[in-house]
């Protein structure tokens, strides 16, 4: 899935314009005065917001960002406003941040400003922003639209369907992509655009809308409102979302990165939280390495693992604004393994493979360069990863937990979990009742299956040491490398070198695991050939078989039939820390019945119940 950056001038009225689509972006009347009127006056807001915890709007064509920026000023205007607000917008020709700015309503600036300063790198996929402490939320899917028909989830509030004019954009306006983007319908939802052609109203109306044409703005004489009233009952798959009222109280077992990062989000959404975990503090497990590295895992086919990682990686970054002391991702060097990936990299770039990459993401990089980058001079060039780098691991863990206000109850296993009527008990190996609450999330990696009698998840344990060398033995080098391996240099002199890949059952001697991860820092930097291990640090990595998280609310199953309200975070293998913001944002959305942020085929993708013999 590719997309293209939009671009934009003035017309000879001084209009936003398009010239691939030879059409202006708002009326001439006036943009913000267009938004106010046809997209919040014909969806009846902000009264219909009102009262409620949460609305949801959907906008096909979000362009300058207008119609959100509008709805985000009304928002913040009303004191009666909901809780929260989701805005969910499709966009296949973003704009960059500085077109924002530069052509945004007058009476937007200031917004305007704050949206520009928050604007995703123009990379394929779902890009989350958040505003106001996260009490509006605004999920941009760079895609076409057609692609993002099917990759929607979960349900909307308002439709704003927007865009250039059906004749000038007709794919946008297509029948079977409105009745698909209305299928996401809540029963009461309404809609509103300023096209009155007879086939989009058509559309909606198949769509069970019911529609009408009232008065429009400006020189337009009508636009077209409408009213989800659907004559038969409508289906909508609930799969991804939970089926009972919102939890007032979560336990959350395992205190490493997947825990803290859900206990977090639950806590902020006013859950009561209480993390269980066996060790003796937070980040006792694999979650005790003090720096671990963050990036993207590109490839040439956009796979999965590649939009996972681009989204986790956001997610981690966004969040880790609030612990600017615990990481530094100024980039990160990743190394060609050989002549022969570095040419099937540059192959990337020269063909535009999956996509175009913006330069404020990912870029080729000579050995020479990269000395310029990291200090010491790569055997091979390779990838530039910007915003991607390293990160203190444990501390972040508990300072994640502390900063969450959940209790943490610690030195405690839990042996078993079973429903007493509405409730989750949390059993200690003896049977006795540790905690209970509304939900439960299992976060404690491979052990994680055995709390799950009747879920089939084939996890297994892989070993993982990584090398500690002795302060002064990597001194040029500046933050990290990977390759073959990867080196750490931290700015508080940690240094490390790895890591192995060893089957848990199996012992590798640690002087063969030193000699294998030192083999990776000489395959990186030929020139250091002294550098000496001085201790290690070891850690087991929780793997399914298809090497994607395990993530989400857990499936019914024979021997396990009750299964409402538990969820699991795990299999991260070597991605922890890429991967558990995301991994808890999907976790809460999907408890508190929010908009989940992520594609709907990615959602399948880590789904537990993907291991089921009749996968859900």
């Amino acid at each position: 899935m590719t997309i293209a950056q939009g671009k934009i001038s003035l017309d000879d009225r001084g209009c936003a314009y398009s010239p691939e689509f030879g059409d202006v972006y708002a009326s001439k009347d006036g943009a913000y005065e267009q938004s106010r009127f046809v997209f919040l006056g014909g969806n009846r807001l902000p009264e219909r917001w009102q009262g409620r915890d949460q609305f949801t709007i959907v906008e096909n064509g979000f362009g300058l960002g207008t119609n959100f920026l509008t709805t985000l000023k009304a928002w913040r205007e009303d004191p009666q406003r909901s809780g929260k607000l989701f805005y969910l917008a499709v966009e296949g020709f973003p704009l960059q941040a500085s077109d924002i700015k530069t052509f945004a309503s007058s009476s937007l600036k200031a917004q305007a400003e704050e949206l520009a300063g928050k604007w995703p790198t123009l990379t394929p996929g779902v890009h989350r922003l958040t505003f106001d402490e996260g009490r509006v939320v605004l999920d941009l899917y760079f895609m076409p639209s057609s692609a993002a028909a099917k990759k929607l989830s979960g349900a909307f509030d308002a439709f704003y369907p927007d865009g250039f004019s059906p004749k000038k954009n007709p794919e946008m306006w297509e029948p079977r992509l409105l009745k698909a983007i209305c299928s996401h319908a809540r029963e009461g939802s309404t809609l509103a655009t300023w096209c009155v052609a007879s086939a989009v109203r058509k559309a909606f109306t198949e769509a069970g809308f019911a529609i009408q044409k009232v008065p429009g703005f400006g020189h337009k004489s009508e636009m077209t409102v409408g009213r989800f009233e659907p004559k038969f009952k409508h289906r909508r798959s609930t799969t991804f979302l939970n089926s009972v009222e919102k939890p007032q109280s979560a336990i959350v077992i395992g205190a490493g990165l997947a825990g803290s990062a859900v206990a977090r989000e639950l806590a902020r959404r006013g859950a009561q939280v209480q993390v269980i975990d066996a060790g003796p503090v937070g980040a006792a497990g694999a979650s005790a390495l003090r720096w671990g590295v963050v990036h993207a895992q590109p490839s040439g086919d956009d796979n999965q693992l590649f939009r996972l990682t681009r989204l986790g990686l956001e997610m981690l970054q966004e969040e880790l604004r609030s612990y600017p002391e615990l990481v530094r991702t100024e980039g990160l060097f990743q190394m060609a393994r050989d002549e022969a990936e570095l040419q099937k990299w540059q192959q990337w770039f020269a063909q535009s493979k999956p996509f175009s990459f913006p330069k404020d993401f990912l870029r080729l990089m000579s050995a020479e360069e990269a000395e310029s980058k990291i200090g010491l001079k790569p055997r091979l060039g390779g990838l530039w990863h910007e915003g991607a780098g390293i990160v203190a691991v444990a501390e972040w863990v508990r300072a994640r937990l502390n900063r969450s206000g959940a209790s943490l109850l610690l030195n405690t296993r839990v042996g078993t979990l079973s429903k007493q009527g509405k409730k989750w008990q949390a059993k200690d190996p003896l049977g006795q009742i540790i905690a209970e609450a509304d939900a439960v999330v299992v976060c404690c990696a491979a052990d994680t299956a055995n709390l799950l009698p009747g879920i089939e998840l084939p996890l297994t344990r892989w070993k993982g040491r990584l090398s500690l060398l002795c302060e002064g033995a990597l001194t040029d080098l500046k933050g990290a490398v990977t390759g073959p391996g990867y080196a750490i240099h931290s700015p508080d002199n940690w240094i490390g070198v790895g890591a192995t890949y060893e089957s848990a059952e199996k012992q590798m001697p640690l002087e063969e695991a030193h000699r294998k991860n030192l083999s990776h820092l000489t395959d990186l930097f030929p020139q250091l050939t002294e550098a000496d291990a001085a201790g290690f640090y070891k850690g087991f990595r929780c793997v399914a078989p298809d090497r994607l998280p395990v993530v989400g609310q857990v499936p019914a199953a024979e021997g396990f039939p009750n299964a409402t309200g538990i969820y699991v975070s795990c299999a991260m293998g070597s991605r922890g820390t890429v991967f558990n913001e995301l991994a808890a944002k999907v976790i809460a959305a999907q408890m508190f019945n929010e908009p989940i942020p992520l594609e709907a085929d990615l959602l399948r993708a880590i789904d537990p119940g993907r291991f089921l013999k009749k996968p859900r």
